[in-house]
């Protein structure tokens, strides 16, 4: 942010803003990308020493528990991994503290400084900017999680209830979330599913579609286990598309498949980028489609038939009720997220947020979240509704190599190139127009709705 701080100053922003006012066409539309950019940008740059302290905090504080000392960002693991409940729960309490005393404050200046800065540049709130540059209906997309929610509302407390109390061991209403974590750990399937074999796996998945990763010299895999390292999976396009870096740190299981194939998603999509689109159109635009990429690959896990091909799995049927169950989760706790979000971003005081999020999570997962995650559990710029955006066309995607290649649709080199040709526009398009390109008339939630019921009903 030193070395590039002349693109993130208040008086580029405000030029850009008014430059797209009064563009038209494709000049609006670039314009509109490179303002959530140089937005974004600046807004980091007015925080970049709170989020460099937080970030150093997440790296280098270590928690203690019976005389384990536990790097912060691993505790999450353990957490998963631990099926003693006292001990998951000392853990999950340490790394709680740490939060609470030291993390939160930072945390919350740093938040109260996006809000005034938003509202510095002309904008009611933080929402309002966002919804501005982004395009994006914040408010209708959360009428339609609310109709999600509603609608799979006694499916999920039914399902979640029956699956803690005989793999946990707790009541949905007894849980907590670090109960949670190691229920979706789910180790009884670590054998379908080996640490060692998750790259591997990939490879030929992908081989299969007639995509080669190893011959991809511009995408790079980080496996390598370090205590300071993010245990959050993540793709870093350093330079679209000559060098794409996928970093994962492997602890073995469905999640960690899940994870890479995820991160997978991003990098082809991002290094199969065409080398000559415009700038805007290879690093900004829609997240929401490269979020669609990356969810079409990590729910190859969802499909019976892509399982019997490169798992042992013998109970499909087991795993998938499972993996549907952890899809309803997700996507029902995105649609919290996204309540929540519109309020802490749409209220003049971040006095009463915590007490916010924990009811707000708490009435739609039905057990204990807590309230000091309140801060550290958001992405930026309403990173959420990328991600329930990206679920709904994801779906539709989906459904459309079906009919396009058949079932298994994803060992056809004709559907890799179907996707290559997608994957090489960048994010020029958005999932609204994606899904109107390929025969819809715009985001559906329904084939999302009606698949996780066909599965789970």
């Amino acid at each position: 942010y030193q070395k590039y701080g002349h693109l993130f100053t208040k008086p580029l922003v405000l030029e850009v803003k008014k430059r797209r006012k009064q563009a038209k066409g494709e000049e609006e539309r670039k314009l509109r990308y490179l303002q959530e950019f140089f937005v974004s940008g600046y807004l980091e740059m007015v925080v970049k020493e709170l989020s460099d302290k937080a970030e150093t905090m997440e790296s280098k504080e270590k928690i203690k528990v019976d005389s384990e000392e536990i790097p912060f960002r691993l505790a999450v693991v353990k957490i998963a991994n631990e099926p003693d409940r006292k001990k998951r729960s000392k853990i999950f309490q340490a790394r709680n503290k740490v939060i609470d005393q030291k993390i939160n404050a930072v945390l919350k200046e740093r938040m109260q400084k996006l809000h005034d800065t938003s509202i510095k540049l002309g904008y009611k709130n933080y929402m309002a900017l966002f919804e501005n540059v982004k395009n994006i209906d914040f408010l209708s997309l959360e009428k339609i999680m609310h109709s999600f929610i509603d609608k799979t509302e006694s499916l999920y407390a039914t399902l979640m209830d029956k699956a803690l109390r005989e793999r946990v061991g707790v009541r949905l209403e007894d849980a907590e979330r670090h109960d949670i974590s190691y229920f979706f750990r789910a180790k009884e399937y670590d054998n379908y599913f080996k640490k060692e074999k998750t790259v591997e796996t990939l490879k030929n998945a992908l081989a299969n579609m007639g995509v080669r990763l190893d011959k991809q010299k511009n995408i790079a895999i980080d496996t390598e286990e370090r205590p300071s390292k993010s245990p959050r999976a993540f793709c870093s396009g350093i330079k679209v598309p000559d060098e794409i870096k996928l970093v994962i740190m492997p602890h073995g299981g469905h999640d960690d498949y899940a994870a890479l194939f995820h991160e997978a998603g991003h990098a082809e999509h991002f290094g199969s980028v065409n080398a000559n689109l415009d700038m805007e159109y290879k690093r900004l635009g829609d997240s929401s489609v490269t979020e669609t990429y990356a969810f079409l690959l990590e729910y190859l896990l969802t499909n019976e038939n892509w399982l019997k091909h490169h798992t042992p799995i013998e109970d499909a049927k087991s795993f998938l009720d499972f993996i549907y169950l952890y899809k309803l989760f997700f996507v029902r706790r995105f649609g919290a997220k996204l309540s929540y979000e519109i309020k802490l971003h749409t209220s003049e005081t971040l006095e009463g947020m915590d007490k916010l999020y924990e009811t707000t999570l708490n009435r739609v997962l039905k057990f204990k979240n807590g309230k000091i995650h309140y801060l550290i559990d958001h992405d930026d710029g309403f990173y959420c509704a990328q991600y329930l955006r990206a679920w709904i066309f994801e779906e539709q995607l989906r459904a459309a190599l079906q009919k396009k290649f058949g079932e298994e649709w994803f060992n056809s080199a004709e559907a890799g190139k179907f996707l290559t040709k997608l994957w090489a526009d960048g994010q020029k398009y958005d999932v609204v127009e994606l899904a109107k390109m390929i025969g819809y008339k715009g985001l559906d939630i329904n084939p999302l709705l009606t698949s996780i019921q066909k599965q789970l009903g």
